[in-house]
């Protein structure tokens, strides 16, 4: 649709710069003193442009934004992992290996807060941290502008974490507690982790079943839209066009 009305303006454009031509020759003859006058535009032809133009930005722009935000969730999704996972390795090689590091005090307000601290605040490029902060016991925000709370994963288990990456912090508004939109956040504005001595990985692990992966994600039930992250990652970190959910 839109490349029928493009053509069909462009050649408006060429029929109405071929006939000014002809009327330059006739001009420059010595005929038609007031053919000049029909070089020009009209008043109706400007404003059919206009509107022709208006349609085709109506059409296209909002395919133009939706895609790049798919991209930047796509590129702030993968750099999530991959800087986590670096910086448990660093940590590891100055702390020892993760199995061995402290339990965080999950009975103190301060106690995952210290923990982070501890073992992987200075290895991020954070903006922020701070603790019990929109229902995480650790809240981050990130230098690029997307962020990462922290839950316990497990009850009784003290280095087993959830993790809820935001590739874009302030949509936390809309997805904390109480927000009519917290429902519709699993999968399209927060993304599940779970950290362990594994490392960090996606909500329920590196599932091969894409078509299982696929009805999850799509899920009615949000707890299952957990499952979106690993189908990210299955499809080479992409957001394919048959994904479930839109942003």
């Amino acid at each position: 649709m839109v490349t029928i009305i493009l053509e069909k303006l462009w050649k408006f454009v060429i029929i109405k710069k071929e006939k000014g031509a002809d009327y330059e020759k006739i001009r420059k003859s010595g005929g038609g003193r007031n053919l000049g006058s029909s070089l020009a535009f009209t008043l109706a032809e400007v404003l059919i442009t206009l509107g022709i133009i208006g349609v085709v930005a109506a059409l296209t722009i909002p395919g133009f934004i939706y895609n790049h935000k798919k991209q930047v969730v796509e590129t702030r999704l993968k750099k999530f992992y991959t800087t986590f996972n670096q910086a448990i390795i660093l940590s590891e090689n100055d702390n020892g290996p993760f199995e061995y590091w402290d339990d965080a005090d999950s009975n103190s307000q301060t106690g995952s807060l210290d923990w982070y601290n501890k073992y992987l605040a200075k290895y991020f490029n954070s903006a922020s941290v701070e603790k019990e902060k929109y229902g995480y016991r650790v809240w981050i925000r990130v230098a690029d502008g997307s962020a990462f709370g922290i839950r316990y994963g497990k009850s009784g288990m003290s280095k087993v974490f959830d993790m809820y990456f935001y590739p874009y912090a302030n949509d936390i508004e809309k997805c904390s507690n109480g927000s009519n939109l917290s429902s519709l956040c699993t999968g399209t504005k927060y993304f599940t982790f779970n950290l362990s001595s594994s490392g960090l990985r996606p909500y329920g692990g590196f599932l091969n079943d894409r078509k299982l992966l696929l009805n999850l994600c799509g899920n009615e039930n949000k707890d299952y839209r957990n499952f979106c992250t690993a189908l990210i990652i299955h499809d080479g970190w992409k957001i394919n066009k048959d994904y479930p959910l839109r942003f």
